[in-house]
């Protein structure tokens, strides 16, 4: 009898306790509802995704072989059929969905917000030595991922934006291929995924396609995924700031989105860099404010670190005007994110936050950012530098 390689993770756990934990680790608790409803009382889902356009909707069951070593089929059926009515109670019939989760407000869930649908069923238990890892119901694709694959994947793409990605390029991968086998578990077709960055390679071309097992235990043991891991360890200081946006910003939320848009790799970087500010913000002076900015795509961040003896209304104030020169300075970045904390670094450094967007920059703006940049001195003689970070560092 085949049992979960994570049976010990379940250990006092149930099956949805077991998805939830990593849920909440990988997509952080302002987007992850846990046991939504309906409003006669029913449950909708054991767990709803909503983040920016995007809702991954997920059913959960602990399920038992029988005697010819599969599931049940009318317990896998019953699963699918939960999960295309969430998607229809949610999308088809709107029924007004009350939402909220420890940290959120209740809201009403808007549909008229989404773009991307994903359903994913999770089965638990003892695994099946034959499994396919998507079905159709009612013209909606379902992920199946088993016990094994859900902790897999939830702690290897744990961001919200990696996970996302990987369940887009799959769905175009299964629309491209007619047929498309495994031997092992989707954890195979998930090296595949990695190893050609982030897409399918060569997959993507073949009507045919069949992987061997052993492929995720081979990347497992490379070099270039044991740097990886260990250089990714500095990302999850980002994680626990985003985690902290809501003590530091009235608008919390939506900072905190724009925070989590960063993949993992994404948050090494700006992680690294903040790092190397508040070390090297250790001997400056009291009254000193070291200032720092970093670029990706469209969207400019801003560090400010200064002394504990300066008062949190004066750091956030300094906060909003560096974010406004900052904007002035890099025109490609419509958003600028400011992140403010004292230079010390320990458990109770408290955090300031500000989000500026400004998509048309005008001429009367440039006027004012010069004009402030000149009386305060931010970013005048600011030294541009341009680092090369690999993923998988040689």
């Amino acid at each position: 009898m085949k049992h979960s390689r994570h049976h010990f993770d379940l250990k006092g756990k149930n099956a949805e306790e077991f998805v939830h934990e990593l849920a909440l680790k990988t997509f952080l608790t302002d987007w992850c509802f846990l046991n939504p409803v309906l409003p006669d009382g029913k449950e909708l889902c054991d767990l709803l995704v909503v983040f920016d356009h995007s809702v991954i909707i997920w059913q959960i069951k602990d399920l038992k072989l029988g005697q010819h070593g599969k599931y049940k089929k009318s317990e896998v059926e019953k699963n699918l059929r939960q999960l295309s009515g969430a998607r229809r109670q949610l999308f088809h019939l709107r029924t007004p969905i009350t939402l909220q989760n420890p940290r959120r407000t209740i809201e009403t869930f808007d549909p008229s917000n989404i773009t991307e649908v994903f359903l994913i069923s999770v089965l638990l238990g003892e695994g099946e030595d034959s499994f396919r890892f998507v079905e159709c119901i009612n013209e909606a694709l379902v992920h199946i991922f088993t016990g094994d694959f859900a902790y897999i994947v939830l702690t290897e793409l744990d961001t919200i934006v990696d996970f996302l990605k990987y369940l887009r390029t799959k769905e175009a991968l299964i629309a491209k291929s007619k047929s498309l086998s495994i031997i092992g578990g989707e954890e195979e077709l998930l090296a595949v995924y990695l190893v050609n960055d982030r897409s399918f390679g060569s997959l993507e071309n073949n009507v045919h396609n069949a992987l061997d097992a052993d492929l995720w235990n081979q990347f497992q043991k490379s070099a270039a995924y044991k740097s990886r891991k260990n250089e990714d360890i500095i990302s999850y200081e980002w994680d626990a700031i985003i985690n902290r946006v809501h003590e530091g910003s009235k608008r919390y939320e939506v900072v905190a989105k724009e925070l989590a848009r960063l993949t993992r790799f994404e948050r090494r970087v700006f992680a690294k860099a903040l790092f190397h500010e508040h070390m090297a913000a250790q001997n400056d002076e009291p009254d000193c404010f070291r200032r720092s900015v970093s670029t990706v795509g469209n969207t400019t961040y801003c560090y400010l670190i200064c002394d504990e003896s300066v008062p949190k209304d004066q750091r956030q104030a300094m906060l909003e005007r560096i974010c406004f020169v900052a904007r002035g300075m890099f025109l490609q970045s419509q958003k600028v994110i400011g992140i403010a904390t004292e230079r010390h670094l320990n458990s109770t450094r408290s955090y300031d936050f500000f989000l500026l967007k400004v998509p048309a920059w005008t001429s009367q703006d440039q006027e004012q950012m010069e004009k402030l940049q000149q009386e305060l001195g931010i970013f005048k003689n600011l030294a541009i530098q341009q680092t090369e970070q690999r993923e998988y560092p040689e």
